[in-house]
């Protein structure tokens, strides 16, 4: 669905890499299968974050304001996405959000449907595609939201979009605030940092296949992976943790890991700052917890990402 196109194509290209406080574990539901936070205003504001905010507004912005007339940079500071198993796909995004541009997403969310106008406590929001009355229907994947699900304006300078009527209602009622439940004892980790421009997570069932490769292996036996990456005085700091369900799978994964950073160290042939990256990369072990950790210069991720 073209109006829809838009959000899809910005997470995808802000997740694989987010200050306000960025988001906590106490930001999502007990249930939440994966999420992902950008903020944008952060990436715009600091020296590290810059750097990855023009590589976006370059390759990504200036399409997506080719093809819908949207500007993302202008309108858009923070994005939230994230399912849950009870109330399916969410996604939220902050900013100015000009008429302009409510007026042209509606106008792209007519070309296909005739959104339903309907309203909830005072404010109002749009039913499309499919009806969707829970989860199990809706699905918790984002491309759900192709077949349908809910969009609203209503809570000022948001814009809301769901797969279920239920998650719908209740963010309107809390103006857009997400009910959390970090005491949940299964509830996914969150990373964070003071000046967070990218974090992200999932539980990794849905990602096994059947191989016994080891890569495969290593899906299989862990129960979350996390993301963040963050501006560390204009070095960019990554971040990724693993939580595994099998004693010592995260002290195998480490010694693999360990051993190929050494064996790239003395790489005579890789660019020198591709060995500086991966002289300070660190592995840290704590239990079933495998920590990843690195610091670089934005520059050679963007030189990265422009090959």
């Amino acid at each position: 669905m073209p109006f829809l196109r838009l959000f899809f194509f910005l997470l995808l290209f802000c997740v694989p890499l987010t200050a306000h406080s960025g988001v906590t574990a106490a930001d999502f539901p007990g249930t939440t299968i994966w999420y992902a936070h950008a903020d944008l205003e952060q990436m715009r504001s600091s020296p590290a974050g810059e750097k990855l905010y023009d590589w976006l507004n370059g390759e990504v912005f200036t399409e997506i304001y080719e093809e819908v007339g949207i500007d993302v940079g202008k309108e858009m500071d923070r994005i939230t996405a994230f399912a849950d198993l009870e109330r399916g796909a969410v996604l939220i995004v902050e900013g100015l959000i000009s008429k302009e541009a409510r007026d042209k997403v509606l106008a792209l969310a007519t070309i296909t449907t005739t959104p339903d106008l309907r309203s909830s406590g005072g404010k109002n929001y749009y039913q499309f595609g499919d009806e969707n009355d829970s989860a199990a229907s809706a699905g918790n994947h984002f491309d759900s939201l192709e077949d349908g699900g809910y969009f609203s304006f209503d809570v000022k300078h948001k814009v809301i979009v769901t797969s279920t009527e239920d998650q719908m209602k209740a963010l309107l009622k809390s103006g857009g605030k997400i009910t959390g439940m970090a005491s949940h004892p299964n509830a996914l980790f969150v990373l964070t940092a003071d000046r967070s421009l990218v974090q992200a997570g999932l539980r990794t069932d849905e990602l096994v296949d059947d191989d016994d490769d080891w890569d495969s292996n290593i899906l299989r036996n862990t129960e979350q992976a996390a993301l963040l990456i963050a501006d560390d005085d204009g070095l960019l700091a990554i971040e990724a943790q693993l939580v595994v369900n099998e004693p010592g799978m995260a002290e195998s994964i480490g010694g693999i890991i360990n051993g190929l950073i050494s064996l790239q160290a003395f790489n005579s042939d890789l660019d020198p700052e591709i060995l500086s990256l991966i002289k300070n990369t660190k592995v840290d072990v704590k239990d079933s917890t495998l920590s990843i950790s690195t610091v670089v210069d934005p520059a050679l991720i963007v030189a990265i990402l422009d090959d």
